[in-house]
């Protein structure tokens, strides 16, 4: 450190700053960037906290149900002014005058029969499964949005390095152009064509420059991760078909475990409840009370200490509200008859996301062999058209166009390869398993 310092004469901050540029980022793989979103993620900290913050909802609604007590203390000091006078009771007591008086009560209060509170109970009770279910949901959609993020990157890097490998192929053309139209055995239009295919791939490397920043901002702000540690994914991927693989089984599993079904199943209990607790308000409560007080007093000489227990049945009747009662009870049926309505809608999105995944990972590890495929066959007619050219059966334009087909197929099976990937994990969510463990095992098959 002190070396550094002394011949670059840095201070000790600017040295610390060159030494960390210096030091390579920390590799992660996908499993990496998933534990630092967990930890790092501010929206994942907010569902975190929501889930926290409905588990009391199931707190709150069993203490309705269970006994209220309170106890309250008093004092007082009265200081009379009329009449002046201070009579005296047999016994010398004083009738009137300063006196004070203490005590304490405690009350207690037991719901015997109340369909609103009851209700609010089962209200807290869906309120915290909710939570949980709301919680789960974000958890599997993180874990899609970073391994969406993760394969952004890399998808960004393979199209911009093959960008880059086509202007200098590019460039390489140009030039031989340029001397062979030197001296004299190729025309102004080999020229103007490498020149054409040269400038083009300058600006697509800009473009693409530009996209590949994009995506690693997007995976930082996730993860919080330096971008140029990401590990890239495996030339070969395993393209197995998916367990089971029939779509209906995975539209069966999606129907029994997808976490948008349950959410919107349990919004209609809730809704069904809360129309419960408004036809509740027809009905009489009844509620126990019982209570014990003990008062000090030296008013009086003959009684300065008084004690005492009640216990007693409320009951109360609502007899005529207006017509508010009933106007609440059928605004809660219509958003019953909503979120009913809003389950089905789910069950058939639900069915539609299946499908679209599904087809997404069969047909898609066959658009991957089949651009692999592409690929061998792009690299072969670039071989070809490259001797034709030697031996003069095929110009310049033509080499030009065979290696831009070359480097399209490259992008377009980078491009494939991370769309099934994706649809993989886009399956499990929408059959609601997409676990850590789900990711782990993707991960251990495609990450070199």
């Amino acid at each position: 450190m002190s070396n550094l310092m002394k011949k670059n004469n840095l201070t000790l901050p600017a040295a610390l700053l060159l030494l960390g540029a210096s030091l390579p980022s920390q590799a992660f793989d996908l499993v990496g960037a998933w534990h630092a979103a967990r930890d790092y993620n501010a929206d994942f900290a907010v569902s975190r906290a929501q889930r926290d913050a409905g588990q009391e909802k199931l707190v709150q609604g069993r203490s309705q149900l269970l006994p209220q007590v309170s106890a309250t203390g008093t004092y007082g000091y009265n200081n009379p002014l009329q009449p002046s006078s201070t009579p005296t009771l047999t016994g010398g007591a004083q009738a009137l005058g300063r006196y004070e008086n203490h005590g304490y009560t405690v009350g207690m209060q037991q719901t015997l029969f109340d369909v609103g509170k009851y209700t609010g109970y089962k209200k807290g009770k869906l309120g915290t499964e909710l939570a949980d279910t709301t919680f789960d949901a974000a958890e599997q959609q993180l874990i899609l949005d970073i391994a969406q993020a993760y394969f952004d990157v890399l998808r960004a890097q393979d199209t911009l390095a093959a960008t880059r490998a086509s202007k200098k192929t590019y460039l390489n053309l140009l030039q031989q152009a340029k001397t062979a139209f030197e001296v004299g055995t190729a025309t102004i239009t080999d020229t103007n064509e490498a020149q054409a295919g040269y400038d083009g791939a300058v600006a697509q490397e800009i473009s693409d420059a530009n996209n590949l920043e994009l995506a690693q901002n997007n995976l930082k702000r996730l993860t919080g991760l330096d971008p140029a540690g990401i590990q890239a994914v495996r030339d070969q991927l395993p393209l197995d078909p998916p367990k089971p693989a029939g779509l209906e089984a995975w539209i069966d599993m999606a129907l029994q475990n997808s976490l948008k079904i349950k959410t919107a199943q349990q919004n209609l209990d809730l809704a069904h409840q809360s129309a419960i607790e408004k036809k509740g308000n027809h009905l009489p409560t009844v509620t126990l009370n019982a209570g014990y007080s003990d008062q000090i007093s030296n008013q009086y000489g003959n009684y300065p200490h008084t004690r005492g227990s009640n216990i007693g049945v409320t009951v109360n009747v609502p007899l005529f509200a207006g017509g508010g009662i009933n106007s609440q009870v059928r605004e809660a049926l219509a958003q019953e008859e909503a979120a009913r309505d809003q389950l089905e809608s789910t069950r058939r999105q639900v069915k539609e996301d299946v499908r679209k995944a599904f087809l997404g990972v069969t047909n898609g590890a066959a658009l991957v062999r089949a651009q692999q495929q592409l690929l061998i066959s792009a690299k072969s007619k670039v071989e070809s058209t490259r001797m034709g050219k030697e031996v003069g059966i095929r110009t310049n334009i033509d080499l030009l166009q065979a290696e831009q087909s070359y480097y399209t197929a490259l992008t377009s099976l980078a491009n494939a390869k991370y769309s099934y990937l994706t649809a993989r994990l886009a399956l499990a969510q929408a059959a609601g398993q997409l676990e850590p463990q789900v990711l782990a095992d993707v991960n251990r098959l495609i990450v070199r």
